[in-house]
């Protein structure tokens, strides 16, 4: 699908939780951009919240539900089941320390890259690292490892290079990325002379409502944008 992003649960909420879910809105009618959650997002993110009893999310998941029902995001599903157990297996299979293998990531996350897949969807929205840099910087994972746990870790290319396949071509965004391109696009025009500034708040905001982001990239952000 051409203008299409497949989004997370992690970065949706980012955007929500730092009073950005505009932001969505502003970029499909500026680029004619489609917004897609799968099912499981919107159980996540939207149908558990709204049956707990503890509120703390409701807010949230009602602003959420709002977007879907005026199509600002849509639902969009697969037949994805056996492409995901195996992108699982395959991912949780890649790293190990001492024959122990590193498990990485979950059927959530490995069920958006099996729609986007199988949908033809090259645009991923995710604030979460592992997923990430699974896609895009694996030696980054590798070497983290390493430096946190004080142990050699060790890299099956064998069984990367079979799980690159089912990423090669895939864009991961986050939503520090989507402001950049909101901010260009003159989203924080209404701060007047303070946009820039509004923006760069924007990226603060977000790094500390979950999106996984360094304090040096959104500096260098502000720097050239």
């Amino acid at each position: 699908m051409e203008k299409a992003f497949l989004c997370d649960s992690s970065s949706i909420i980012t955007l929500v939780d730092s009073c950005f879910g505009g932001l969505f809105a502003f970029l499909s009618k500026k680029y004619g951009v489609d917004f897609y959650i799968t099912p499981d997002v919107k159980k996540e993110i939207v149908d558990r919240p709204l049956s707990m009893e503890m509120k703390a999310y409701r807010m949230s998941a009602l602003r959420i539900k709002r977007m879907l029902d005026n199509e600002v995001l849509k639902e969009i599903d697969a037949d994805t089941e056996d492409m995901t157990e195996e992108l699982m297996d395959l991912a949780n299979n890649i790293f190990s320390i001492k024959g122990r293998k590193i498990h990485l990531i979950d059927p959530g996350e490995t069920d958006l890259i099996s729609v986007a897949n199988t949908l033809r969807i090259d645009r991923l929205l995710i604030d979460e690292r592992t997923t990430r840099l699974l896609i895009e910087a694996p030696f980054t994972i590798q070497k983290h490892f390493e430096e946190e746990l004080g142990v050699d870790v060790d890299f099956d290319k064998k069984v990367y290079r079979t799980f690159e396949q089912h990423v090669r071509g895939l864009s991961v965004f986050r939503s520090t990325e989507l402001l950049a391109v909101a901010y260009k696009a003159g989203y924080f025009e209404k701060f007047g002379d303070a946009s820039h500034d509004a923006f760069v708040a924007a990226l603060y905001k977000a790094k500390y409502s979950g999106c996984a982001v360094r304090f040096d990239e959104i500096e260098e952000m502000a720097r050239f944008l």
